[in-house]
């Protein structure tokens, strides 16, 4: 069946339907971001806080603790992870404590237990802080494959489905946990089994508008995607403790226990299933009310003729990839360069969100800030590929995105200035990881397309790997972090030089016609 003639309000209710599972991984897939967020704390002193010092009786120890006058003698600024030796059982005076000798903290003393740093004790071990990002991350990674596999054996429904649903019980269960090593467990579980909405979504919405309009997909669903990024940021503050984040966040993805009886299984999965039946039903009930009707007997014929086109695709494509990356230099190059693309777009990006606590003002208040930016990337990607082309505008996003970051660093710290760069620096880095689900498919033939995208796509979680990461880079200069992910969009920018523009170009059928000139359509008669 022809997708333009699939009616609008069909294709609005499918949109509308997965705006919800979008939305709600939007909110989870960067948790850690608030959940595991950087505390201030500071050592526990004994000698001042036991009730022998000059503070006196037996107060409930409290940060506020620090700006009495005893912290002048009995701490040290900026420095939370260790104390003055005590050489006396009071803190009266100086000379209680030998400032030349440092100890290291043996309790901490947090500004607030909002986060798992102050649940878990985690001061002054920051790597385990930045773990639970990565730990996060990979799960992302494991999830790819499990979920695919998933999606062909069952189908694109049962792929969003189990994948948003399990995201919910995994997370709902992580807020009753009591130690740290459980709490990586279940937020590797959450990811693995919750990572692949956004995927199954995706395809999902592709194959109800049309492969040729995957822009607009990735309009329809990034809004939604954003909006759950905002909407993380808004429920943390609200809540102000992440169990009882967690206790609202997830139970809205039981909801989507729903969606067999709400939404339509893709036609494409049931052809190829050969469940030809099903297909027709679905068919049916989209056009049902419209003008765009079918006889039973031109679905079948039209059906069986995309289950033979799509067997004989498979049978190529399994016969000649490996060979095909052993023979064609220009499919190696290509590749390359979508895998550097890839890796640093990712890590860019979710370097940003990971940096956005390091911005002056209410993180919150960045962090949602950085979410509505995401919107007018979209809307730019939306009006200009078709028009300006995939290559022209990738690079003017990696641009945007390294002169924006790199200026930073020279700015004053806490500047206004220095946060309109950042948001600007997390447009472009939104407009060219958008930018890139489209780039990248159309640099490959078509027998290979799906394949090749998902290999660029794993490389992309390494970079996801890697991102939560960012904020130990600090400790070599608080200007290093930000200038990393600036220098690696600049890189990136650069090796656009490498592969061709596919506007207005035929695409690749083949893996012998990368190896030349694409076909402008302009001269086709």
């Amino acid at each position: 069946m022809e997708r333009e003639r699939v009616p609008w309000y069909w294709q609005a209710r499918t949109a509308a339907l997965l705006a919800l599972p979008v939305l709600l991984t939007g909110m989870y897939g960067t948790n850690y971001v608030f959940l595991a967020a950087h505390t201030p704390h500071r050592c526990l002193v004994p000698e001042c806080e036991g009730g022998d010092g000059v503070d006196g009786g037996t107060e409930s120890p409290v940060w506020a603790h620090a700006t009495k006058v005893w912290g002048e003698w009995a701490l040290l600024p900026d420095e939370p992870c260790h104390r003055p030796r005590p050489v006396a059982a009071h803190c009266r005076n100086a000379t209680a404590f030998d400032n030349t000798t440092l100890l290291p903290c043996d309790r901490h003393l947090y500004n607030h237990s909002a986060t798992i740093v102050s649940e878990f004790d985690l001061g002054c071990q920051e790597w385990k802080r930045t773990l639970v990002g990565t730990i996060h991350n990979v799960g992302m990674l494991v999830s790819l494959p499990i979920m695919g596999y998933v999606s062909d054996r069952w189908g694109r429904r049962a792929a969003l489905v189990g994948s948003g649903v399990g995201a919910g019980l995994f997370g709902l269960a992580k807020s009753f946990v009591t130690t740290y090593p459980t709490y990586l467990v279940m937020e590797f579980s959450e990811t693995v089994f919750g990572a692949s909405v956004y995927p199954a979504a995706f395809v999902l919405m592709i194959e109800c508008l049309g492969v040729e309009q995957r822009i607009l997909a990735s309009l329809l669903l990034g809004v939604p995607l954003a909006e759950g990024a905002a909407s993380l940021a808004l429920l943390d503050y609200v809540t102000g403790y992440w169990r009882t984040w967690a206790r609202l966040a997830y139970p809205p993805s039981f909801l989507l226990l729903l969606y067999p009886w709400l939404l339509p299984e893709s036609v494409r999965w049931l052809v190829a299933k050969g469940r030809i039946s099903e297909a027709i039903k679905t068919i049916k009930r989209a056009t049902r009310g419209s003008k765009a009707t079918f006889s039973e007997e031109t679905i079948h014929r039209m059906l069986a003729t995309d289950q033979v086109t799509e067997k004989v695709e498979v049978v190529v494509e399994e016969e000649s990839l490996f060979r095909a990356f052993i023979k064609y230099g220009a499919l190696r190059r290509r590749l390359g360069v979508c895998f550097a693309w890839w890796a640093s777009g990712v890590f860019v990006f979710y370097g940003l969100a990971v940096r956005a606590h390091a911005l002056s003002g209410s993180p919150h208040g960045n962090y949602a800030l950085l979410a509505a930016a995401e919107l007018p990337a979209l809307l730019l990607n939306t009006l200009l590929l078709d028009r300006v082309g995939r290559r022209p505008l990738l690079t003017a996003a990696f641009l945007l995105t390294a002169l924006a970051l790199t200026v930073i660093p020279l700015l004053p710290e806490g500047s206004v200035a220095g946060t309109a760069l950042f948001l600007a620096g997390k447009m472009g880095a939104t407009m060219a990881l958008n930018a890139l689900y489209v780039y990248t498919a159309e640099l490959f033939p078509t027998r290979a397309r799906q394949r090749l995208l998902a290999a660029c796509s794993t490389c992309g979680r390494l970079g996801a790997i890697l991102a939560p990461q960012t904020p130990l880079l600090a400790a070599y200069g608080a200007w290093v972090p930000t200038s990393v992910l600036g220098a690696l969009p600049l890189l990136s920018a650069a090796l656009t030089r490498l592969v061709p523009d596919t506007l207005g170009r035929r695409l690749p059928d083949s893996f012998a016609d990368l190896g030349s000139s694409a076909t402008d359509l302009s001269e086709l008669p």
